[in-house]
């Protein structure tokens, strides 16, 4: 099961959940998501054990079961949001009587009711009452591909840690009977979707063209870390040598959390031939399934060519993970992407292009499948490539 899909199919399959008059609540983290979730729910928690994309933090607290509530405490309740811009696959801790009801009532898009958690004590002013513990509360906004997030921390240090990774400090949260601090860090999973740039890594591939023209070539790709300037940037280059003829070059900018495409460069008898795409499109490091990016962009020649420059429009989908074979060999868990583009041109010149690529983790693009209709001046021509990695080094 997709771990982000988890949490939202379990919020609803256990919206109901048995109550006792005391609730342990229970922290997890999502490896995937690089995100923290907490429950008091009993069949939740028994089920999130079993999804290798979630592991305890030991982070816990003791409250009362929603149905149990004194006077004196708030119910707590839950909502699951979903949005894909943001990208949003995350969940809100509220306040009856504060919050619940005023977010229920206003339906608002992507915000999907869970009921009611359990029931704590509030601080007053910041404070909690004699004899409870605080609990923490820190905020990360959506991000670099990240979701938003709410992290809660039982101990000052952790919520401190928290605070210094990129969360912003909201103060206290809860007031619970007990609780135990996180024990471990987590980190997020060395196989995250987001990247087709590696480092290090050569790659050997075969393409087998048909349709208007059908033709069979090869070519190796590497990456040349060692900074450059393009269009007045520093980048980094995807370099792909063909077996005969000059490289080309992909020009990127590599940040920490995501990286951008910002053009190309080629070199040919005719000299060098520059391609820059503005605004570039930004690609997060780490991506779930189902997560999307919006394509709007003009793509600009130098120096100029016969078409003119271009606008090109359309997503880029995660679609799945997945196993895949190429010659090189099987890659199991791989990221496959579903690229829908659409390019113009003034002269009249439209080109719609479907890519299906096939990303291995650590790896690079192992597969990739390429359809292309153009259409110039009223003719409509199609052709298919297909490009398979033939050897990894």
């Amino acid at each position: 099961m997709n771990a982000a899909r988890a949490v939202a199919l379990l919020g609803v399959a256990f919206a109901t959940a048995a109550s006792a008059q005391t609730v342990t609540v229970v922290e997890y983290y999502n490896k995937t998501l690089d995100a923290y979730f907490m429950t008091g729910r009993t069949p939740e928690q028994s089920a999130l054990d079993g999804v290798a994309d979630f592991q305890r933090t030991g982070m816990t607290f003791q409250a009362t079961a929603t149905a149990a509530a004194t006077a004196a405490q708030t119910r707590i309740c839950r909502f699951y949001i979903a949005n894909t811009s943001p990208f949003t696959s995350s969940h809100f801790y509220g306040r009856q009587g504060v919050d619940c009801e005023s977010i229920r009532g206003q339906n608002i898009p992507g915000f999907s009711w869970e009921d009611y958690d359990f029931a704590t004590q509030q601080p007053t002013s910041g404070v909690c009452p004699g004899g409870t513990t605080p609990i923490y509360r820190g905020f990360r906004t959506a991000a670099g591909g990240k979701t938003s997030n709410h992290r809660y921390s039982a101990s000052q240090a952790t919520y401190d840690a928290a605070v210094a990774t990129g969360y912003v400090g909201e103060g206290v949260a809860f007031c619970v009977t007990a609780a135990t601090a996180a024990t471990t860090t987590p980190t997020p999973s060395g196989d995250a979707c987001g990247t087709f740039y590696f480092p290090g890594k050569q790659i050997s591939y075969q393409t087998t063209s048909t349709g208007a023209a059908s033709s069979t070539s090869t070519f190796v790709r590497t990456y040349d870390p060692t900074p450059v300037s393009f269009n007045g940037q520093t980048a980094t280059r995807i370099v792909d040598t063909p077996s005969t003829g000059s490289p080309s070059y992909t020009m990127i900018s590599d940040g920490a959390t995501s990286w951008s495409e910002l053009g190309g460069r080629s070199t040919g008898s005719s000299g060098t031939q520059e391609t820059y795409f503005s605004p570039p499109i930004v690609f997060p490091k780490t991506m779930t399934v189902g997560q999307s990016i919006s394509v709007n962009r003009t793509v600009t020649f130098n120096p100029a060519t016969p078409t003119g420059n271009g606008t090109q429009t359309g997503t880029i989908v995660l679609t799945s993970r997945e196993s895949v074979t190429a010659p090189a060999g099987t890659y199991a868990n791989a990221c496959k992407y579903t690229i829908n583009t659409t390019t113009t041109y003034p002269i009249g010149s439209t080109s719609n292009t479907r890519t299906i690529a096939w990303v291995a983790p650590a790896v690079g693009m192992v597969r990739s499948e390429i359809t292309d209709s153009s259409t110039v001046f009223g003719f409509t021509v199609t052709s298919n490539s297909t490009i398979v990695a033939t050897a990894v080094q």
